[in-house]
Formats: C-alpha cells, structure tokens, sequence
C-alpha cells in the first residue's frame, strides 16, 4: 500500500512540474520597459512607453475662499493606451529594472489611471487646508513578484477590471527619477 502510495504521489508531483509553464522570453532591453507575456509565453507584447506631466491645480474654493486643496497628478496624454490585454485573466509582465536585488514592492508600482476624455491620470500628492497634506495617493494594484534572469522581474496579477493602466521603475539608487516614463495598458473586454 506504501509503494502504491509513494507512486501515485510521485506521479503527481512530475504532472505538476510539467504543467507549470516556463517562460524564456528575453529581458527587455532597456530600464523601465515592460513586456506582457500571453499564451503561457507564446506571445510577447512591449507595454506603451509614456513620459508624463506633473500638474498640480487648486480648487475653485481656494480662490474664492482661501479653504480647500491643491491636488499634484501625473497626467499623460491620450485617454487610452493602444496596448490592449483581456479583462478578468491572470496576467503576467517581465519588467527590467537596475538589478533585481531590491524587493519589487519598494521599487515597482502598478496603479489604476482616472481617464477624461484626453488624458489618463494618478493623484501624487494633495494638500487641504483644514485636513493637511497627504502623498503617494496613487491606486496601487497588489501583485507577487519574482526575480527574472539578470535584472529583471516576473509580475503576476490575478485579473484587473476594465480600464487604463501603468507600471512605474523607480530607482532605488537616487532620489530623483528625473523625467518619469510609465510602461501603459489598458484592459478591455
């Protein structure tokens, strides 16, 4: 009974290993460029790349009466990113960063853009003047993460729901990043 056990244990531990997928897609060339890995990596799409604007902008209130906020966003242009992946999928993006010795979550940000009909956006900072001041406002999406290759990581995200989106590479090293360029997406139907 052992040795049957034993077998059909072994036999299911080798399907597993098997029917994990194994991506071997290059890194991408460049710091801050991602690629959306599709079809258990049979199809590799590179993510728009997008400089961005910093706005900041105060209330009518705050003209008028003095009370109110001052909002800072990151704004960029055009509502829509022409990079489209499917909605409620698992999704998975290899994204080149300085080296893949920090932990991602301090260095790697993917967040959820408000879009109007020219511009997609992300609130930095905002500044009340009853309530105080407030930073890093921005819709983080949770994700796991693990090293790819040399300088890389692997980004997984379970599903996201329809809408546009970014993934931002800081650099851990300084403490200005200097022009921000975001790798965009939008998720459709």
């Amino acid at each position: 009974m052992k040795k049957i056990l034993l077998t059909v244990l072994s036999f299911g531990i080798c399907l597993n290993l098997f029917s994990q997928t194994h991506i071997n897609a290059e890194e991408p060339e460049y710091i801050g460029e991602v690629i959306s890995i599709q079809d258990n990596g049979e199809t590799i799409i590179p993510l728009e790349k997008k400089s961005t604007k910093v706005k900041t902008k105060a209330g009518a209130s705050m003209y008028l009466t003095g009370i109110g906020k001052i909002k800072s966003k990151i704004n960029i242009e055009g509502n829509t990113s022409p990079v489209v992946l499917k909605s409620n999928e698992p999704l998975t993006f290899i994204v080149k960063s300085f080296d893949n010795k920090s932990d991602p979550l301090s260095i790697i940000s993917l967040i959820k853009f408000e879009t109007t009909k020219k511009e997609r956006k992300s609130e930095l900072s905002s500044v009340g003047t009853f309530s105080g001041g407030s930073t890093n406002n921005q819709n983080y999406i949770e994700y796991t993460a693990k090293k790819y290759k040399d300088s890389s990581y692997e980004l997984h995200v379970d599903s996201l729901a329809v809408g546009e989106y970014g993934i931002i590479v800081a650099n851990p090293n300084t403490a200005s990043n200097g022009n921000l360029i975001i790798a965009c997406f939008s998720v459709q139907d």
